[in-house]
């Protein structure tokens, strides 16, 4: 499963978009963004099936370079 990763480093800062993750559960999901985000002050995971779109996604070619390859896999 595909979730959204939203995290901050500080509370001065939005809480925003900073890539995906992919894991068969909830707990290999949060080890993931641990691993990845861990020193952050806040990390959120929404899953995929969760998001209702009002306007759909970016293109694959839009996307910020880092999050190319794990949305186009």
């Amino acid at each position: 499963m595909r979730y959204y990763v939203f995290a901050r480093e500080e509370y001065a800062k939005p809480v925003a978009r900073q890539g995906v993750v992919d894991a068969g559960d909830e707990a290999g999901a949060g080890a993931q963004a641990r691993e990845r985000f861990g020193d952050w002050l806040e990390v959120r995971l929404v899953p995929e099936e969760s998001v209702r779109w009002i306007v759909g996604p970016l293109p694959v070619e839009q996307l910020p370079e880092p999050e190319r390859a794990a949305v186009a896999a």
